[in-house]
C-alpha cells in the first residue's frame, strides 16, 4: 500500500486569535491535510487511520487518532481531511477545495493540528498494525500557509514561476 501525505494547512488565517464564540465552520474547514494514492492501482482504505501527536497538559506526547477511513482510492486521487463536522462543501472556501479529489471531515468541531509544538500527520493500517506514512512540520507555521512535502518534512510551499 502506498499512501503518501503530501500537503497540510495547519494554521488557517485567524486560528490563533481568540474567537468570540468558537471557530466558524469555514475556519475549521480551512485546516486540512492531504494524502495521495501513489500507486497504479485502486487501494482500499478500510482500516486505515489518520493520527497526529497530541500534547496533554501533563505527561508525554502521544499519538491520537483523528479519523478512520472506508472505501477505495483510485490511482493519483487525493483525499483532503478538513477539521470540523461535515456541513457539506459549501462551507469550504474555493482555495481549500482546490487540489483534492475527495473531501472528508474529522467529525469534531475542534482544530486538530498543533502550531506551538509542530505536529506529525501519520497514516496507519490499523488492521495490520503497520505504519503507512508519516511526515512532520515544525512549530509556529505562518497563518494561511500550505506546507508541502520535501523528504519527510512539510515546509512552506514555494510559488512556481512559469517561463513562457
Amino acid at each position: 500500500m502506498s499512501l503518501t501525505i503530501i500537503r497540510i494547512k495547519p494554521n488557517p488565517t485567524g486560528k490563533d486569535r481568540p474567537p468570540h464564540s468558537g471557530p466558524t465552520a469555514e475556519q475549521l474547514a480551512a485546516e486540512w491535510v492531504d494524502f495521495k494514492n501513489d500507486t497504479g492501482n485502486t487501494l482500499t482504505l478500510d482500516g486505515v487511520a489518520l493520527y497526529h501527536v497530541a500534547y496533554p497538559t501533563a505527561g508525554q506526547p502521544t499519538w491520537s487518532r483523528i479519523i478512520t477511513f472506508k472505501g477505495g482510492l483510485k490511482p493519483s486521487e487525493i483525499v483532503r481531511v478538513h477539521s470540523g463536522r461535515d456541513r457539506g462543501l459549501a462551507v469550504i472556501r474555493a482555495e481549500d477545495r482546490a487540489g483534492a479529489t475527495h473531501h472528508l471531515f474529522t467529525g469534531d468541531d475542534a482544530f486538530v493540528w498543533n502550531n506551538r509544538q509542530g505536529d506529525r500527520p501519520r497514516l496507519k493500517n490499523e488492521t495490520a498494525n503497520q505504519e503507512i506514512d508519516q511526515a512532520w512540520y515544525g512549530s509556529n507555521q505562518p497563518e494561511g500557509a500550505v506546507l508541502v512535502r520535501v523528504g519527510d518534512q512539510l515546509v512552506v510551499g514555494q510559488a512556481r514561476v512559469v517561463n513562457w
